[in-house]
């Protein structure tokens, strides 16, 4: 094969990589500003009776955990 159309397949090659690299980052961003907060998701969920009655009986044993875990931090 000439060295030339060789040296374009491979510039060619490595434009395709760049685009392909190029498209999957900007989805993963398009994706990543989608993404919403645990607080949003925590505010989406609390509409749900059955969660939100879960969720506050749980509180009481969370709070013991994020007061053990703030006196390891001192």
């Amino acid at each position: 094969m000439n060295k030339s159309i060789e040296i374009k397949l491979d510039e060619a090659d490595e434009q395709a990589r760049m685009t392909e690299d190029r498209l999957s980052h900007e989805e993963i961003f398009s994706n990543v500003r989608k993404m919403k907060t645990f607080d949003d998701m925590l505010v989406q969920q609390l509409q749900d009776e059955e969660f939100k009655k879960e969720y506050e009986a749980i509180q009481p044993e969370m709070n013991e955990i994020r007061a053990s875990v703030a006196s390891q931090k001192q």
